[in-house]
C-alpha cells in the first residue's frame, strides 16, 4: 500500500505532467511556474520511473506527450479540477465577510433575485448586499453593475458574464378575458391598453410604434410596478421572455409582429474581478439564471 508521501509525490508528479502537456514545452511550464528547469524534469523522470514508460518526448522544438501520457492526462484534468472546487470550498471565512454593493436595474433583482437571497445569505451569512436599483449607475462608486448595454453605453468595465432576452408584448389572462386578444400590432395599438416601462419607450425600435399607440394607460420607470398592473389584468406591457416563467398569468402575444433582443452585461471595477466576494455573488446570479432558463455567457 503507498504511503502518504508516495502519494503526495505521485500528486506532484501527475500535476507537472500536465503543466508540461499544456505548455508543450517543460522550460516554460517549470518558469511559469517559479520552479527550476533541472527540477521540473527530475520531477518528469522520476514519474516515469514510477510508471515504468516514457511520458515526455524531449526535442528541440519542444515537449511532446507520448501515447502513455495522452491515455491518463484525461484524467489528470479530474483530478485538478476536484483540487479546484476543493479550494473554491474553503475559501478563507474572512474573504467572505463584509459587503458587496451590487447596482441594477429596478424590478431585476427587486422583483425576482429578492427571493432568492435568502440562500445567498444562507451559504455566505457573513456577506452582506447593498443594492442600489433607483440611481444612476456609476461604476466608480459600485463593485458590481448589472446594466442593459444599450441603455448605458458608456460604462465599462470587466465583463464578468452577459445574457440577452427577447423582449415581447405580454398581458394577463384576466385581460384577454375582459379585452379580448389583439388581431395584429395595428389593433393593439388602435384598441386596447398599453402600461408601458419609460426607459423601453425611449428604444428607437418602441418609440414610433408608442408615438401611435391611443391608450397609454399607465407609464413607469418602475419595472416592478408594470410588471404587477400586468399580472392584475390593467392592460398589455412589454417584458423580457423569461418572465413568462415568472406567474401562470401571463401570456406572451405571439401573434403580434414584435420582438426586440437585449443584451445585459454584469461588469465590475477590474482591480476586484477576481475577489472572492465578488465571484459569490456572481456565482449566484449565475445559478438564479440557470434556473429561470435564461442563457447565459461566462466571462470569467
Amino acid at each position: 500500500m503507498s504511503t502518504l508521501k508516495t502519494k503526495l509525490l505521485l500528486l506532484k508528479g501527475l500535476l507537472a505532467l500536465k503543466e508540461v502537456v499544456d505548455k508543450g514545452s517543460i522550460q516554460i511550464a517549470a518558469g511559469e511556474n517559479g520552479i527550476k528547469n533541472s527540477n521540473m524534469s527530475q520531477v518528469i523522470r522520476d514519474l516515469e520511473n514510477r510508471f515504468n514508460t516514457k511520458l515526455i518526448n524531449r526535442t528541440f522544438n519542444g515537449s511532446c506527450p507520448t501515447n502513455s501520457a495522452q491515455i491518463i492526462y484525461n484524467d489528470i484534468c479530474g483530478i485538478e479540477e476536484l483540487l479546484n472546487k476543493i479550494t473554491e470550498n474553503f475559501v478563507d471565512v474572512d474573504a467572505l465577510s463584509g459587503s458587496v454593493s451590487v447596482w441594477t436595474e429596478e424590478g431585476l433583482l427587486g422583483s425576482f433575485i429578492m427571493k432568492d437571497l435568502s440562500e445567498f445569505y444562507g451559504k455566505y451569512p457573513k456577506l452582506r448586499l447593498e443594492l442600489l436599483m433607483r440611481k444612476e449607475p456609476d461604476i466608480s462608486n459600485m463593485d458590481i453593475l448589472i446594466i442593459k448595454t444599450k441603455l448605458h453605453p458608456n460604462i465599462h468595465g470587466t465583463v464578468l458574464f452577459k445574457f440577452k432576452t427577447h423582449l415581447k408584448f405580454y398581458t394577463s389572462k384576466k385581460y384577454l378575458e375582459e379585452h379580448g386578444t389583439p388581431k395584429n400590432i395595428n389593433d393593439l395599438l388602435e384598441n386596447h391598453k398599453l402600461c408601458m416601462i419609460y426607459r423601453y419607450m425611449n428604444l428607437p425600435e418602441c418609440q414610433s410604434m408608442i408615438k401611435r399607440a391611443k391608450h397609454l394607460n399607465t407609464i413607469s420607470d418602475s419595472l416592478a410596478l408594470i410588471y404587477r398592473l400586468v399580472n392584475d389584468g390593467d392592460g398589455i406591457s412589454i417584458f423580457p421572455s423569461w418572465f413568462e416563467d415568472s406567474s401562470k398569468n401571463l401570456v406572451c402575444l405571439n401573434n403580434i409582429d414584435f420582438e426586440y433582443e437585449m443584451e445585459t452585461q454584469c461588469i465590475c471595477r477590474t482591480e476586484i474581478a477576481e475577489s472572492p466576494k465578488v465571484l459569490a455573488f456572481v456565482n449566484f446570479f449565475i445559478d438564479f439564471c440557470t434556473g429561470h432558463n435564461v442563457p447565459i455567457d461566462i466571462y470569467y
